[in-house]
């Protein structure tokens, strides 16, 4: 079948903003948004420990588990295949906390680490009832993320928060596009990641 232009920008979006480079993005612009000048070598150290522990290892545990048949599709279409990369996921996260934790790292990127563990937890529990979208909650959290650094610190504009909000916008439309998800899986994924960055961010 030939992929239509729509198709394939629904698809570069989906790549282009996948959930699992989001913690770094958001450890980037933490560490551009706080006051504290931060030195060349923890900069490197943190967002190291955040793009190997939030997206690398991942990454390889879930091309392995395709390669021996435990998951079908890299693409986690099927609700089954996502419990173990889930999971994994979020062990990961919360080992990636306390390496950071351990590190003298923020509280701000330590406390995006634990959200995501909460994020893919929450969203383990729901998959015996539908697939919460992991990408809605990826790019909301990261709009909460905004939200939060800038009412704590003041960093930001306001033109950049209607460029994160067109993103959400783009990345819903990009997954019901694709016929990935369904509007109460979009739904629930934005006020998982939204809900749970932000409130963790402005404490």
């Amino acid at each position: 079948m030939k992929r239509t232009p729509k198709h394939k920008v629904a698809q570069l979006l989906s790549y282009g903003l996948h959930p699992g480079t989001l913690p770094t993005l958001g450890t980037l612009y933490i560490i551009y948004a706080l006051p504290q000048i931060l030195n060349l070598k923890s900069i490197i150290g943190m967002i190291s420990i955040v793009l190997v522990g939030t997206y690398i290892i991942p990454v390889v545990v879930i091309y392995i588990m395709n390669l021996i048949g435990i998951i079908e599709s890299l693409h986690l279409n099927n609700k089954k295949d996502r419990i173990y990369p889930y999971a994994i996921t979020t062990i990961c996260a919360l080992l990636t906390s306390q390496i950071l934790t351990s590190f003298g790292a923020p509280i701000e990127i330590i406390s995006c680490s634990l959200g995501c563990a909460f994020i893919l937890l929450a969203s383990t529990v729901l998959i015996p009832f539908f697939k919460s979208s992991v990408h809605m909650a990826g790019i909301t959290g990261f709009a909460g993320l905004y939200l939060g650094i800038y009412e704590k610190y003041g960093s930001g504009e306001f033109k950049g928060m209607l460029l994160v909000i067109f993103l959400c916008i783009a990345i819903a439309w990009a997954r019901i596009h694709l016929n990935r998800h369904t509007l109460i899986e979009l739904l629930t994924g934005s006020i998982l990641g939204f809900g749970t960055i932000y409130f963790l961010i402005s404490k």
